[in-house]
Parts: C-alpha cells; structure tokens; sequence
C-alpha cells in the first residue's frame, strides 16, 4: 500500500502524470515545469526531493501502486480467472493515461537514462506491502491455484511473466490506437483470457 505523502508530494505526482498526459518527454522535463504543473516552489518541491529524477520516479511508481492496487480492490469482486483478467484489459481501456504511466515505466526501467537508474533504486527498495503490475499478476495466480505448494515457484515466475506480457503487449496495441471499434477490443480480450486461463490449467 501506498505510505503516507504529503500534499504537496502528491501535487508533484500529479503534475508529473498529468505532464505526461499533455505528451512531455519526461526524459527531458525541467523542475520548473513540474513545480509551476504543481502549483507549488521549486525550493518547496526540493524539501521533498533531492531532484528531478526523484520526482518523476517516485510519481511514476506512486501512480502505477495507486493504479495497481485500484485494479486488484476490482478485480476481487469478479468470480473466476477469465472475469479477472477481462476486468483488468477493461480497465486498461477505460483508463489509458495509467496504462500509458505502466509502458512508460516498463521502458524506463530498461533504459541507461538518469531516471531510468532512479526508478530501478526504488524498485530495489520496493517493500512487500507494495504493488506492482508483476506483484498484482502474482496475487492473481495465489488467489486463483488452490494448492500453491504443488506448483513450483519457477512454475509461478513463468506464469507470471507470460501473463505480464500478453497485459503488456495489450496495453501496446491500446496506446497505439489499433482497436478502433469496441467488437475488434471484445474479440482481443476474449483472445487473452481464454489464452491465460488456458496456459495455467495447463500448467
């Protein structure tokens, strides 16, 4: 769960998403613009983070936990495996500015940029209690095997992966603009579920 923040730290991660929103290179934002973005100093934000990178990294992992944990308060309520990924792609396509935040993220924590090395130090020090889309994916796949100790743990971290990628690739397609009906998104989803589902009775 999401600690604790001030205000004006949450101003801060607002201003960042909502940056990124408006189409900003995060790469190349300045204090200035997310502080005025905020509506605060830039001496204030500096009271809260040592720099720009800090900012943007912590806004983007504070935007995906909210998102995340959001997505599994939902995704509790559906009855079965097929309904629970179904209910987060729909999610997904509901909220795009999140499911934009999430492959922004997953770039960034592959690339050599500044802030691309601040956000894996905070996943480094990502403690149990937050949530991640892979933590998320994990949840589901304890929720839905009955007997966790007959699967190996290598079992879980395939299946989690591959599920984490048929989500990530489908928030690709989303954010490239490749579904331009609501019937050609169903028939996409339906594809994933019956694939996920499948892949772990399998298993």
């Amino acid at each position: 769960m999401n600690r604790e923040h001030s205000p004006k730290e949450k101003a801060i991660f607002k201003a960042v998403l909502e940056l990124f929103e408006e189409g900003a290179d995060l790469n190349s934002l300045t204090v200035s613009e997310i502080t005025a973005k905020a509506g605060i100093g830039k001496g204030t934000a500096y009271e809260y983070f040592s720099d720009k990178e800090e900012m943007i990294a912590k806004a983007l992992f504070y935007n995906i936990e909210s998102y995340c944990e959001s997505l599994y308060r939902g995704m509790s309520r559906e009855k079965n495996l097929y309904d629970k990924i179904n209910y987060i792609l729909l999610s997904m396509e509901k909220q795009l500015a999140e499911t934009n935040c999430l492959i922004r993220l997953d770039h960034m924590l592959c690339d050599h940029s500044s802030t691309g090395d601040r956000i894996r130090e905070l996943k480094e020090k990502k403690t149990s209690d937050e949530m991640l889309p892979v933590d998320l994916i994990r949840r589901v796949l304890y929720d839905e095997i009955p007997d966790r100790d007959a699967i190996s743990e290598n079992v879980i971290t395939y299946l989690g992966m591959s599920i984490f990628a048929k989500i990530l690739c489908y928030a690709m397609l989303l954010d490239e603009g490749k579904y331009g009906s609501d019937e050609e998104r169903k028939n996409m989803r339906e594809l994933i579920c019956r694939g996920i589902c499948r892949e772990i009775e399998e298993m």
